[in-house]
Order: structure tokens, then sequence, then C-alpha cells
């Protein structure tokens, strides 16, 4: 299966209110780095200013529902789509990862998440990191997000991370309408359609691609990764690199900046009901809605891209 042309970026077949891009916000939220508070409101702000109504947060992205909340309670426009996330509590950086899966757990995560975003409910909550999911309890923890959708603080529920292949015999369409998936459906990795985009579109299940810079490999760190692949990293492979390579000569032959290809690719791409966006500053929120009202990528180019890094 490879990816399928959209011509139409704007259009969704998402059943809610919000943008088809999504503001991804664990950039600004500080997990990859120290951040000006300031300008992560200011950032969150400009998206909304341009159009960008979808957010997506969650407790493990550092301070991040903290700036969301500050800049819904000074955004006077319509209320954006929210999503959050439980089962991964607040750290402050990208690599620690602290868990919480129970019951009390999740139920304070989601009410502390409230509290913060200055919310009575979100749209969209996901349970995160699957992979890492005990599925000796999965029975009661999917009981009690049921539980959460039953006492009104989220309308739907999702997926929020790549599925292991232990995790995808519980992604059933009647618990989740949405699966985020993250560096798997982009300029340099489509392994997302080996297996994983068919399930979901067997089962009518939403998805939210994530990293259209497959973790800034297609971006500011391109030269950086090229010349030395990181050691130990789950999801920047030799392959990728060597994609994302081929993939920069082909922006060069269209006149494009690589990380403009990357992000009109993936914003051009059906299969990804909603591109999720992780700019951290103002000049990069600004670069991602300057690439985002340029449109699709010629289809030729966009079939190009697909043909030179499909398996």
């Amino acid at each position: 299966m490879k990816p399928t042309y959209k011509p139409d970026i704007y259009s969704s077949t998402f059943p809610a209110h919000g943008s088809r891009l999504v503001y991804g916000t664990s950039g600004l939220g500080g997990v990859w780095g120290a951040v000006d508070p300031g300008e992560s409101v200011d950032c969150l702000l400009y998206a909304l200013e341009n159009g960008i109504t979808s957010l997506d947060t969650s407790p493990s992205y550092s301070n991040s529902e903290t700036y969301v909340g500050k800049a819904l309670r000074r955004w006077e426009g319509e209320r954006p789509f929210l999503s959050t996330k439980v089962g991964r509590l607040q750290a402050a950086t990208a690599h620690d990862a602290r868990l919480d899966y129970s019951v009390e757990g999740m139920t304070n995560s989601i009410k502390r998440s409230l509290d913060l975003l200055g919310v009575d409910s979100v749209d969209l909550l996901f349970l995160h990191e699957p992979q890492w999911v005990p599925l000796d309890r999965i029975d009661e923890i999917l009981d009690t997000l049921q539980s959460f959708r039953e006492a009104g603080y989220t309308r739907m529920l999702g997926i929020g991370g790549n599925p292991s292949p232990e995790f995808r015999p519980y992604i059933r369409s009647k618990v989740f309408q949405v699966v985020s998936t993250f560096c798997r459906m982009d300029a340099c990795n489509l392994s997302a359609f080996d297996e994983e985009v068919g399930l979901y579109q067997q089962q009518n299940i939403a998805v939210y691609a994530a990293s259209a810079l497959h973790f800034s490999l297609l971006g500011n760190r391109f030269e950086t990764y090229t010349k030395q692949p990181p050691v130990g990293d789950d999801y920047i492979s030799d392959r990728d690199i060597q994609n994302a390579i081929r993939v920069n000569e082909i922006a060069k032959k269209h006149g494009l900046p690589l990380p403009t290809l990357a992000q009109r690719y993936l914003f051009s791409m059906a299969e990804a009901t909603r591109v999720v966006m992780g700019a951290r500053t103002i000049p990069q929120i600004q670069n991602t809605i300057n690439d985002w009202r340029q449109g699709a990528l010629p289809e030729e180019v966009f079939d190009e891209i697909t043909n030179t890094i499909a398996p």
C-alpha cells in the first residue's frame, strides 16, 4: 500500500470541528530544550489567529498544558478542537518516561489537565504510549477510558503513539475513533502503510500523522544526522537517513527547502486525516503556516517522493 495524493489539503473527513493541521505542543512545552514561556503562548495565539484551530497537548509535554491554558484564556475567538492524553505523566524532557495507567492515576491526570487548560472537557483524549500499556490490565484501562467519555471529560478517545503489534488487536472503533502515529508517515518513512493504515481504514478510524519533519531529520538537524547518525535512536534508522538524503536531492531539484517539501508532502497525503506539526518558536510557526498556505505539492513531485522512499 502506498500513499494517495490529496489535492485539497484543507478538507478533511475528520468527524469534528477544527483545522486539518493540528498544532502539536511538545516542543513549545519545553521537552526538547528550554523555551521562552511568553513565546510559547504567542506561538499558539499566532496559530489560532491564522486559522490553525486544532491543538494537541499532553501532561508529558512539560509545561505545554499550562501554556495552552494561558493561550486559551487570552483567545477571544471560537474555542479550538482540543486533545490531551493520559498514561504518561509530566516530565522535564522527552526522554523521561513516567507512566501511570492505573484508574486513580489516569483519573487524576485528566482532571489536572482540564484544570490547567481551563476547560470542563476536551474533544479528544488519547491513551498515551500504547507500546508501554500493561496488557494484563487492558480491560480495566479500556473501561476507565470509556468512563471518562461517559462522565463528559471527553467526546472522543484515541491512541497516542505507535502501537506495538501486541496492542493492535485492542484498536477497535467502538472504543477508539483516532490513532496518532509519528515518524511512520512522512517524506523519509512510510512504514505505517505496511499494515497499520489499512487496519485503521477498515474500521473507519481517523489518523493523526505527526512529526512531518521526522524529529528534525528533514529539518534543522539534517546536516547533523546525515554526518553523524544518532546512536540507539529507535525512530531514526539508517534507512530513514538514506531516504532523507535522496529526498533532499528532490528538494534541490525543485527549488524547495527540504522542510517545506517534507511538510507539503505530508499535507498532500490523503491517508493523513489530520497532520500534526510541532513548531516551538515564532519563526517556525510562521514557516509552517507559510508552507500550509502553499497548498499541495504538484502531484508529480508527490509521486516522485513516494516512489523514491517506498520499500
